[in-house]
């Protein structure tokens, strides 16, 4: 029998030799959870992620039209009309051929708007979002919906995935959207002046404005269907998205301040002598939709002076932007000059508009 010591002795050896014991496996460490991307799919339908199914996935706007009068652009009117969103088709119906798709938020944000009034509007009834990404403010719409969820209220906040309605076909149009073409007109997009309702009175003294600041006229959609897309492939990032529209013109507006400034700083150019000299006014970059994409403050004084006291300055335009995307009609060519449209002037006077004149 061993004695105490004898054992001790014994451990003492073993312990200072080589040790016989296989060297442990180097685990892999546990994958990290996906993180969720940037924007969700409104619906279901996800068809538009597989090539050559874009018939199943954009809803046309009758029989016989091509499913691209459900997309993005100048895709209705012989293309003289824009169309701010993309129309996903239903996937699930009932017995009476009525939609049954859930909508959900497509990522984290606040209700700022519930239109449940359906003469009130040509979407039915619908909803705004607004969403925070990259220091902007981004809103997100759903419309013709047949139900609201019950209980949603202005400024409730919402998570990405969170069923906001049912998929439908409400309208106030004559008309009407039929069985076979209900969808959701869904936007992400950019508002355009938090002062909008009082910008509205003044254009439209006798005007009816029932959605507020979050009217129609003042929200500019971008391509839903190419965000989607882009954020499913891989990393996405929206103000890169922004920087990368093409430019359809270059204007300068003689004003000092801008709201969109003061809401997309993001956007700005720097440039070195900001810090000691005051703003006179800025050179802004358009997309066909009249999104301002990139702003440049310019600081020499007599500026407007030199343009003949005009307030807005149409510098350059791309005409191959403007054939490919002309259904805005922003600009328009008198002789040899490019000009500024009704429609232009008054979406510049809208994005420059304070309030205080």
């Amino acid at each position: 029998m061993w004695s105490r010591f004898g054992l001790i002795m014994l451990t003492g050896a073993i312990g200072c030799g080589r040790s016989t014991e296989p060297t442990p496996p180097v685990l892999p460490a546990p994958p990290l959870p996906a993180a969720k991307p940037k924007f969700l799919f409104p619906t279901e339908n996800r068809t538009l992620l597989h090539s050559g199914e874009e018939t199943k996935f954009f809803a046309p706007t009758g029989p016989g039209r091509p499913w691209s009068s459900g997309a993005f652009g100048c895709v209705r009117n012989t293309r003289t009309r824009i169309h701010e969103g993309i129309d996903i088709r239903a996937l699930h119906h009932d017995d009476h051929n009525e939609p049954t798709d859930l909508v959900q938020a497509t990522r984290n944000g606040v209700v700022t708007h519930i239109n449940s009034n359906v003469a009130a509007s040509n979407y039915g009834k619908y909803i705004v979002l607004r969403h925070a990404i990259e220091g902007l403010q981004v809103y997100s719409l759903y419309a013709h919906l047949s139900e609201i969820a019950d209980g949603l209220k202005i400024d409730q906040s919402v998570t990405g995935g969170e069923t906001l309605g049912i998929l439908g076909r409400t309208t106030n149009t004559k008309d009407a959207i039929s069985k076979d073409r209900a969808h959701l007109h869904f936007e992400i997009g950019l508002q355009i002046n938090t002062r909008f309702e009082n910008w509205f009175q003044h254009w439209y003294t006798d005007g009816k404005n029932h959605h507020g600041a979050w009217n129609g006229m003042n929200l500019l959609g971008l391509d839903a269907a190419d965000i989607l897309q882009q954020v499913t492939a891989g990393d996405f990032n929206f103000t890169s998205h922004l920087s990368r529209q093409p430019v359809l013109c270059r204007v300068r507006i003689h004003q000092a301040q801008l709201e969109w400034v003061e809401r997309f700083p993001g956007l700005v150019l720097q440039t070195g002598n900001s810090e000691t000299l005051p703003v006179q006014a800025w050179e802004v970059d358009l997309n066909f939709n009249a999104i301002p994409i990139r702003l440049k403050p310019l600081h020499e004084e007599g500026l407007k002076k030199k343009a003949g006291g005009v307030r807005f300055e149409l510098l350059e335009v791309n005409d191959d932007v403007r054939r490919e995307h002309p259904c805005r009609s922003l600009v328009f060519k008198k002789g040899a000059r490019w000009v500024l449209t009704t429609k232009g002037l008054r979406a510049l006077d809208l994005l420059a508009w304070r309030g205080d004149k």
